[in-house]
């Protein structure tokens, strides 16, 4: 018997796979359900598929790898990665487009920024931050890993304010 625990795509973000020393997850299994759940959750399929550092060595004689690091349930193929996006009549699902819009955003505050900030700003806050993390030394990357999905799953009001414009 293995122990095993679950966890959602986004959670699973930043995160990897794989089968070396380092590595604390082997395995990814993941049930991607229907096309159409895919398009009201765009870009989780690619999510999962990249958390694996490999998918098997595929050859003649060994057509189901078990060296994988990433198995799916139910149907899988290239058109879960492109047509996805799309709904019948060739238009943007709606989520796509508010994701489009989120990522508009964001390049707008980063150019904002940099506009507000000289240089000098920019060194200050440098040390600042280097200053403050070598004073509050993260001991491990779990460590890392459990602050990310904390500021993930507690994010600040004015962030999930303003997120919320750009997902239904």
């Amino acid at each position: 018997m293995v122990l095993a625990w679950a966890t959602t795509v986004h959670k699973f973000q930043g995160f990897e796979a794989g089968f070396d020393d380092t590595d604390e997850i082997n395995y990814i299994v993941a049930d991607l359900n229907t096309l159409d759940w895919e398009k009201k959750n765009p870009g989780t399929a690619y999510v999962v598929a990249s958390r694996a550092k490999t998918i098997g060595e595929h050859t003649d004689n060994n057509r189901y790898p078990k060296k994988s690091n990433l198995f799916f349930t139910g149907t899988i193929g290239a058109h879960r990665f492109t047509r996805c996006l799309y709904k019948d009549n060739g238009e943007l699902c709606l989520k796509v487009q508010k994701r489009e819009l989120w990522v508009q955003y964001l390049a707008e505050k980063v150019q904002q920024t940099k506009m507000k900030r000289s240089v000098d700003d920019v060194n200050t806050t440098k040390t600042f931050v280097l200053n403050a993390t070598e004073n509050h030394s993260i001991p491990d990357k779990k460590d890392l890993h459990r602050r990310i999905i904390d500021i993930l799953t507690h994010p600040s009001e004015e962030w999930k304010t303003t997120r919320a414009k750009y997902i239904l």
